[in-house]
This record gives C-alpha cells, structure tokens and sequence, in this order.
C-alpha cells in the first residue's frame, strides 16, 4: 500500500528521492518506526463501543470480512506512525536542520507485512448516501480544494454497513474532544522524538521546498487524526 501523503508527494518532481535520501538511514535501523510504533501505541485513548461479532453478522460482516478489517487496521496502524514520524523529520530537514551525533548502524528485519487488503473505492464509484457517510469524518483540503477523505475509509466502501456504523460510534468520540485531544497528545510526542532523529540525518538540498504545506497539513491534522481512529476500531472490534 502507498499511503496518501507520499501518492501527494509523488507528484513533485524530486521529493521521494530527496525524501528517501534524507530519511532512509533511520528507516533502515528500524529505529524511526520502532519510535513511531511505541508512540501511538501508548497514547491512553477514551475507547469507541466494543463490537462483537455476533452484531456484526446482521451487517453482512463474516469471518472473511472481519479477517480483511483486521488486516486494513493493522496495515495502517503500522504505517500511519511512521509516516508521521517521517514527515515530521522532513520537514526538520527543510529547515535547515543537521546531523550532531553519527547514526548507529543496526540489523534490523521489519515484521512481515499483513495482507492482502482489500482495495480502496475510488470516489468516482461513491454513492451519495456513502458520500455523506465520509463527510462526516473527512478532512479539511487544502485550501479551495474538496475534503479529503483518509485512505483507510476507503478500504470500508465495500462494506457500507460496517463503514457506517464503524464512524457513528467514532462520531462520539470528535464530538466530545477525545479524538482530537488524543492527537495532540500524538503529535507532542511525535515531535520530541522527531527532534532526536534528525540528530543523526543529513539532507541533501532539498529540489523545492513547495511540497512543505502539504507536509505540515498531513503531519499535523490528517495523519495523527488517523493514528487515534485506527486504535479506537482496532480495539473496538477485540470479541
């Protein structure tokens, strides 16, 4: 899976490459997603109503279903932290920030990958029912552009019983601040270890730097946003 930040990415000429340059030694010790991964993983989030499977069933919801949710959400509860982390330190990089301290070279094998997943809808094939289904939760664009709706609803399409119970039970949870105090709780933490990484990169100078805005809305609303939403289904949907 390639995630929505980096299919933005794609589209300036360079900025993988730079990216992957500048950010690549702390992705191959394994030390900036093993820091990501701890991060989301201890942030205390006020739960979403568990689901146990016996109502999942009156959806349409079977255990191949269920196995393919399970999938989805732990793809991206994986990637989801270490692309925040990522960008947090590329946009330290653009900044001017550098290396004090060498990296410290390290085997590390990442966990297998889960999968397959299911494909994402694309929103040409959306219903208007299912439409303002993701309005609910889609975020802001960028300005004068439509909402953006987070890569992880999409997988959910398929299954619209489940996508439109699955966010009325997390409405509750924007609605009352847990969600978004939960995120800036991520992205403090997130942050302050940012600033430990990038004592060990050095950037190459970056193509152009006008792929920033995009960085700064990612990292600081859509992707920690997503990191809490990913937990709170997972754990919601332990039987």
């Amino acid at each position: 899976m390639v995630a929505l930040i980096f299919r933005h990415l794609a589209t300036r000429d360079g900025v993988l490459e730079w990216a992957w340059e500048a950010i690549g030694p702390a992705w191959r010790t394994g030390s900036l997603q093993e820091a990501a991964w701890r991060i989301a993983r201890e942030e205390r989030l006020a739960p979403i109503a568990p689901v146990p499977f016996a109502a999942l069933a009156p959806l349409g919801v079977e255990g191949g279903d269920l196995r393919a949710i399970h999938a989805v959400l732990e793809a991206y509860n994986r990637a989801n932290p270490e692309n925040m982390l990522t960008i947090l330190c590329a946009l330290r990089l653009l900044r001017g920030a550098t290396a004090s301290v060498p990296t410290r070279p390290r085997a590390w094998v990442p966990p297998p990958a889960p999968g397959p997943l299911p494909p994402m809808a694309h929103p040409d094939t959306y219903s208007p029912e299912i439409a303002s289904v993701l309005d609910l939760v889609a975020a802001p664009g960028e300005s004068g552009s439509p909402r953006v709706v987070q890569s992880l609803y999409r997988h959910f399409v398929h299954r619209p019983a489940f996508l439109a119970l699955a966010i009325t039970l997390l409405r509750q949870r924007f609605d009352d601040g847990a969600i978004a105090r939960s995120v800036s709780n991520t992205y403090a933490r997130m942050a302050v270890a940012a600033d430990d990484i990038v004592r060990t990169l050095s950037a190459p100078p970056a193509p152009h730097d006008t792929f920033r805005p995009t960085c700064e809305r990612f990292s600081g609303a859509v992707i920690p946003e997503m990191i809490v939403v990913g937990r709170l289904l997972s754990e919601s949907l332990r039987d």
